[in-house]
């Protein structure tokens, strides 16, 4: 079991390392033009990781637990300013997510 909840956190790194790609891509950009384009992802995510998250603990995860690994620091080659990347998901979009998770 905990071989396959190790995979599983390895692969869901990999996915948060694509959202941060797509968070730096839309820096910027109206959030609204792409929302229909993202929601899906996000909410896929919001599943894995609350199902993984349960397979852990037998609770439920809380929409700022989610929210905290979606925010990203990067470094300039060693500058010590960084840069935070945010990447909002709306509460309607979690809860749902989640009771589809679990359901």
């Amino acid at each position: 079991m905990e071989e396959i909840l190790t995979e599983s956190e390895v692969k869901l790194d990999g996915v948060r390392q694509k959202i941060l790609q797509v968070a730096q891509e839309l820096s910027g950009e109206d959030m609204h033009q792409f929302h229909r384009a993202i929601t899906t992802g996000l909410q896929e995510y919001v599943e894995a990781v609350s199902f993984q998250h349960f397979i852990k603990t037998r609770s439920l995860i809380s929409m700022d637990e989610i929210n905290k690994e979606l925010v990203f620091t990067t470094e300039d080659s060693g500058k010590e300013n960084k840069t935070h990347q945010r990447v909002r998901i709306g509460r309607w979009e979690v809860e749902g997510a989640a009771v589809v998770a679990f359901l």
